[in-house]
């Protein structure tokens, strides 16, 4: 047998090209170093066949895509790609079909959640799938063909009641100016927390950037689609709810907070309480303790309030008003910041009560007078 040659360590080292790829092999025998080699193929070649293991390229992906994802969509991102580890482990990507997937989907359906959570899961593992196609030598996408379950539900975000409208309309003093900018500007929460006294000038409002808490803290941010940059008019109701409450603003100073935008808890709180002094909460069921006792000793807790409805409502009211009042579908998808007209005309357009009484009353005396 030829002398083994070994390393100063005392070690013996092999080099092998495996699936196009240069490893090295150590062990203190020659024995041990090719039964890790025989490993290795019989390993590689396994991994050829079913391909690389789910979770380590659901990792990969995920290494990648993150910095790319705003910090509002990380958390959401991150957990369906947990999610999917769950669900496939270390199965090869070429193990897994479509009707794995598909099975998985179901069972979600089942679980009762609604379209728009199982359609963003299918979405992730078809990521995965593309990321593992383009940067791993993968050639299979089962995500391409399949269809979501059928029957799923989606949830429609629903305008103001006519009476929490009023109650609004009724109340722009304070606090009430956030609201009175959701509808009757239709602008959107981070950007109503980021405008600055800058930003409104000459009859209109320059919407160009947004507030997006991290965890509590407030960040300004770019908006998130090109379509989001626009200009709204500032319409007579709101020019009466502003009055001179801007005249002792600096032009730097946020609407909303002042030096800085306002942290969530802030906002929160005073949106709690602008609800509250109009007669807007109910009971959440929730309570939590005092730390306080009764006589008898007993532990003493306090009833958590939550508003009716919240501020993105009213702007979905603003769209609703601009679908009744017969803006063309192009402007309104202007005003609200869209990129895609049918993302207005499905989620935010919904006809009013008092619309859909007027047109009873029209058809009633269509039919009354045939």
């Amino acid at each position: 047998m030829p002398k083994v040659a070994k390393r100063a360590d005392g070690l013996v080292e092999r080099c092998r090209i495996i699936n196009g790829k240069k490893r090295h092999f150590y062990g203190r025998t020659l024995k041990e170093v090719q039964a890790k080699i025989d490993a290795a193929v019989v390993e590689a070649s396994v991994r050829k066949e079913k391909g690389d293991p789910f979770g380590d390229v659901a990792e990969a992906f995920w290494r990648v895509k993150e910095p790319s994802i705003r910090y509002g969509s990380r958390r959401g991102y991150r957990h369906k790609v947990e999610v999917a580890k769950d669900w496939f482990g270390q199965q090869g990507m070429r193990e897994i079909s479509s009707t794995d997937i598909n099975r998985q989907l179901t069972h979600m359906a089942a679980q009762g959640y609604a379209y728009k959570s199982i359609a963003g899961q299918k979405s992730v593992l078809s990521l995965i799938w593309q990321y593992w196609c383009a940067e791993m030598h993968g050639d299979t996408n089962p995500c391409t063909l399949l269809k979501l379950p059928q029957g799923l539900p989606q949830k429609k975000r629903r305008a103001p009641t006519d009476q929490e409208v009023a109650d609004v309309k009724a109340h722009p003093d304070g606090f009430g100016l956030c609201p009175a900018i959701m509808m009757y500007a239709g602008l959107r929460l981070g950007e109503v927390m980021a405008l600055q006294k800058k930003d409104l000038a000459d009859g209109e409002i320059k919407v160009c950037k947004q507030v997006v808490w991290h965890n509590n803290h407030p960040e300004i941010e770019d908006l998130k689609t090109d379509n989001a940059y626009r200009t709204v008019p500032i319409l007579k109701p709101l020019q009466d709810a502003l009055g001179s409450r801007l005249d002792d603003l600096a032009d730097d100073a946020f609407l909303f907070g002042g030096a800085r935008p306002m942290t969530k808890s802030r906002y929160q709180n005073a949106w709690l309480q602008y609800c509250a002094a109009i007669g807007r909460v109910h009971d959440s069921g929730k309570r939590y303790k005092t730390g306080k006792t009764s006589k008898t000793g007993e532990v003493l807790y306090k009833t958590v309030m939550e508003p009716d409805f919240t501020a993105h409502q009213l702007r979905h009211e603003f769209a609703s008003t601009l679908v009744q009042c017969g803006i063309s579908p192009q402007v309104a998808k202007e005003l609200m910041g869209h990129a895609d007209i049918l993302t207005t005309q499905r989620w935010y357009a919904e006809a009013k009560t008092s619309a859909v009484d007027e047109a009873a009353d029209i058809l009633n005396n269509y039919f009354t007078n045939q």
